[in-house]
C-alpha cells in the first residue's frame, strides 16, 4: 500500500448525477477547470486532495454519485490508483499491467472509450487523452 497522505481525485462535474461532489467531499480542497474530452467535448474537472486514509471510503461513496454510463473518476498517487466506475473501485499499482488490463475491461462494461481508459499514462501526464497538437 501507498505511504502517500494524499490522493488527489480527478472526477468530471458532468459524471455526477446531480452535477454535485457527493457527501464527504464538501470540506476538502477543490480546484475545478474546463478541459476538452479528446479535444471533443467540453466537460468541467474537479480535483480534490483527498486523505489517503479517507480515499477508499470516499471512491465508494462516488460510486453512488456517478451515472451509469461513460464515466469514471480516478483517485491516485505515486505508486497507486483507485478506479471509480458506477458501483466499482478498480485498484490499480503503478506498473501492474494485468490491473490496468482488468480495469479497461470493467471500464468497457459501461460504454467507456478505450482511448479515454488510458490510465497507465495517468501517473506521468495528468489528461493522456487531450490533443497533442501532433495529429
Amino acid at each position: 500500500m501507498s505511504a502517500a497522505t494524499t490522493m488527489r481525485a480527478v472526477i468530471i462535474t458532468e459524471s455526477l448525477t446531480d452535477r454535485t461532489l457527493p457527501p464527504g467531499f464538501q470540506d476538502l480542497p477543490v480546484h475545478r477547470y474546463p478541459h476538452d474530452l479528446d479535444g471533443q467535448t467540453p466537460i468541467e474537472i474537479c480535483e480534490v486532495a483527498v486523505p489517503a486514509a479517507r480515499a477508499p471510503e470516499l471512491a465508494l461513496v462516488l460510486t453512488r454519485a456517478l451515472e451509469p454510463r461513460l464515466y469514471y473518476a480516478h483517485f491516485i498517487d505515486e505508486q497507486r490508483m483507485l478506479i471509480v466506475f458506477p458501483h466499482t473501485v478498480v485498484t490499480v499499482d503503478r506498473n501492474d499491467d494485468a490491473a490496468i488490463q482488468h480495469a479497461c475491461k470493467v471500464g468497457a462494461l459501461f460504454g467507456i472509450p478505450v482511448g479515454q481508459m488510458r490510465f497507465a499514462e495517468m501517473w506521468d501526464t495528468d489528461h493522456p487523452d487531450a490533443p497533442t497538437g501532433a495529429e
